[in-house]
């Protein structure tokens, strides 16, 4: 999900792999998903990441910065993230 005070969270992806295999990491994947996104829509659209953002830590990202999250995993133009394209970033 791109960078952040020169972080790339991709960058923890192998090591996580590591500790809680495939299955594990798969899991943990859905859970962050399900963290993140509106309950109604089934989906992390923009305000449902600004209001749980802060889970993860995030809570420093401005509007933009968040925004730009959305627009790099949303695959299919429709302004959220379902939990494939989640999944894929």
């Amino acid at each position: 999900m791109g960078s952040r005070n020169g972080v790339v969270f991709e960058d923890f992806f192998p090591a996580m792999v590591e500790k809680l295999g495939a299955e594990g990491f798969m899991k943990e994947l859905g859970n962050g998903f399900r963290l993140l996104m509106d309950e109604e829509k089934g989906v992390i659209t923009f305000q449902s990441l600004k209001r749980n953002s802060a889970l993860l830590g995030l809570q420093g990202m401005n509007d933009e910065e968040l925004m730009c999250m959305l627009r790099e995993g949303d695959l299919d133009g429709d302004g959220a993230l379902n939990e494939m394209e989640f999944c894929k970033v």
